[in-house]
């Protein structure tokens, strides 16, 4: 997710949040009969209000009304589900001082592949996407469910560094997830 996605994502939920404040304190304030808010009430034409869903403008407000809930609804929900794929990583050689452009892509590939040549793994997807503004590599290792987990955390993470040491001058995280199969799958 986009830092201003979620930032958006707040807002909206402010906007809502104070908005629900607002009526509860209003009905919590109407039960407790503060004479400030029943004196507002009661400056209401009630014959008028009452007769706004009689309008004949009232129905198409409501179906307005729900078609932008709807649009809106659904393109927050599309742009938070949307995974981010990552741009190319800018670095510096060390030696020339050119900058060298990275597609972190095959990077991923290649650690997948490099993680698959472990003991006991059976197969890894790899990708490389934008996590909460940082680029990411993930891998999703699937291996036995005998595997020495923490002989393969440690080599995992060996890998990881190493990555990163090669991609020195960027910020990139490296996940890895480990699935182990079912123990009755492997009989």
């Amino acid at each position: 997710m986009n830092r201003y996605i979620a930032g958006l994502d707040r807002i909206i939920v402010l906007v809502i949040g104070v908005a629900l404040l607002a009526a509860g304190g209003y009905i919590i304030a109407w039960d407790a009969g503060v004479k400030l808010i029943r004196t507002w009430v009661s400056r209401l034409d009630r014959h008028r209000l009452l007769g706004i869903p009689e309008e004949d403008w009232w129905h198409w407000v409501l179906t307005g009304t729900f078609v932008v809930c709807v649009v809106v609804g659904l393109g927050l929900l599309s742009l938070n589900l949307q995974r981010r794929r990552t741009r190319a990583v800018e670095l510096q050689h060390n030696e020339s001082g050119t900058d060298v452009s990275v597609d972190l892509g095959p990077v991923a590939s290649g650690v997948a592949s490099e993680l698959g040549q472990l003991p006991g793994v059976r197969n890894t997807k790899s990708r490389a996407t934008v996590d909460r503004g940082l680029p990411t590599l993930s891998i999703v290792v699937t291996a036995d469910p005998g595997i020495d987990v923490v002989d393969f955390t440690a080599r995992a993470e060996r890998i990881a560094a190493s990555v990163r040491r090669n991609l020195d001058g960027s910020d990139i995280a490296v996940q890895v997830l480990l699935h182990l199969d079912r123990v009755d799958a492997v009989q």
